[in-house]
């Protein structure tokens, strides 16, 4: 496993009143959410990288109103057609 270091300064962590835990995973947290936005990771791929099962991180994107299928009433028109196709021969 490859470990990624990003300094930061002491004053950054007094005004955060954060501990480096807290900022650790809250960045894991941001990061992870928005590679799952962006189509860069699997919902799991993304709880995974935060260290969240999949229930919690669905929860997360939820959350951070993400949506969780990016399903356009389009696509769904499509299946179904398709889905439709494919039963009736």
């Amino acid at each position: 496993m490859t470990q990624v270091t990003i300094p930061v300064s002491d004053s950054i962590l007094t005004t955060l009143n954060m501990e480096v835990e807290e900022i650790s995973l809250s960045m894991r947290k941001e990061f992870a959410l928005k590679s799952f936005q962006n189509g860069k990771l699997t919902i799991a791929q993304a709880a995974s990288f935060c260290d969240l099962n999949i229930y919690d991180f669905i929860s997360c994107v939820s959350q951070a109103g993400i949506p969780i299928f990016d399903y356009t009433i389009d696509d769904v028109d499509q299946e179904l057609a398709e889905l439709n196709t494919t039963h009736l021969r």
